[in-house]
């Protein structure tokens, strides 16, 4: 296929590319500091994240793809948080279960920002992460494509 100005498509899959794999490298990134930086405690899986019309809870899985976890934990103020893992669940195999307890850390005196320490929240983002350098290297290669 032949393409009029593959400079521009480049930069475009490039700052794709960048955009994906910022994104979500700073989800693993705040998944491996936060531990050391932050407070870690004790949380139980409560529902599932449903996106239609906003985030929302259900409480049963029954799609064959993997669901965000809603979960809900106590901090050390004995204030009760309510929130669900941002990074994509793909594989059905990683499904949190319903009352599984599950380790959760927050930057200090903000819970609200906690995510699941867990290995199963990282196959979905390298995934995504994956994906973006791959969009930045199919970019980087039609900038500097040679022209006919």
């Amino acid at each position: 296929m032949k393409t009029n100005n593959p400079k521009i498509i480049g930069i475009v899959m490039l700052l794709v590319g960048l955009a994906i794999t910022g994104f979500w490298g700073f989800g693993l990134f705040k998944i491996v500091t936060y531990p050391f930086t932050g407070t870690i405690t004790q949380a139980k899986v409560i529902g599932y994240k449903v996106s239609r019309n906003g985030a929302r809870m259900v409480k049963n899985n029954r799609s064959l793809s993997g669901k965000s976890p809603f979960f809900e934990f106590i901090t050390n103020d004995n204030q009760t948080i309510k929130s669900y893992s941002q990074s994509p669940q793909i594989f059905v195999l990683f499904n949190y279960q319903i009352d599984e307890k599950i380790e959760v850390a927050y930057p200090k005196n903000e819970p609200k920002k906690a995510v699941i320490i867990s290995w199963k929240e990282i196959p979905g983002l390298v995934l995504m992460i994956a994906i973006g350098i791959l969009s930045v290297v199919v970019g980087k290669s039609y900038m500097f494509k040679k022209q006919d």
